[in-house]
């Protein structure tokens, strides 16, 4: 599990307590919610704690689209070339990880050179990948809804407001409240959606 939500989260936000004989099927409808929002986002909320090295293709130009990360540890223009210094290079957004909501840098700008078009995947970035070190309280939220939505639809709760489908799940809320938070979750999604061009 990523860490997306916990079921003292869940207990609280239901208000009920969930016998501990469950847990082991709350982690697995916990690890489904963070697989549907990644997948929907196109994002991994919760950052690497370690550094790992991808691979991009350059395109002769100064800037380099990479994947989320929190942060960079080394930039090689080949395989047998000298890592960069980080004098050579910004990272954008710039003010990144200084917002109130943090964002993750998805951009590497040479101050001088291009990153090599060939060979291609020959441009290696040693990072912590991720979105965030912390996973945003709105995206703690929306797991938190979702699991609690299961979790209903599986009690077959009794005065439920709604149900939808949502992946491989169907959730039900038992008060307006509860589906007004469902409905939100949609417009929470989409204000992190990943943008490929």
């Amino acid at each position: 599990m990523k860490g997306y939500t916990t079921k003292e989260k869940i207990v609280n936000y239901l208000m009920v307590n969930i016998d501990s004989s469950f847990d082991d099927q709350v982690e697995d409808w916990i690890m489904e919610s963070e697989e549907y929002i990644d997948h929907v986002t196109d994002r991994n909320f919760k950052a690497d704690s370690v550094v790992s090295q991808r691979r991009y293709d350059g395109d002769n130009t100064q800037k380099l689209l990479i994947d989320d990360c929190v942060s960079i540890s080394e930039i090689k223009l080949s395989a047998d070339s000298e890592a960069l210094d980080s004098d050579n290079y910004f990272l954008y957004p710039q003010n990144a990880q200084l917002l109130s909501r943090k964002k993750p840098y998805t951009m590497i700008k040479l101050l001088a050179g291009v990153f090599p078009k060939y060979p291609p995947a020959g441009i290696y970035v040693k990072a912590k990948w991720g979105y965030s070190a912390e996973v945003p309280a709105d995206i703690q939220n929306v797991a938190t809804v979702l699991v609690a939505g299961i979790i209903n639809f599986s009690w077959n709760s009794e005065g439920e407001v709604q149900s939808e489908t949502v992946g491989r799940y169907t959730v039900t809320y038992k008060t307006k409240k509860e589906w007004q938070d469902f409905e939100r979750i949609e417009t929470i999604l989409k204000s992190y959606l990943k943008y490929s061009f």
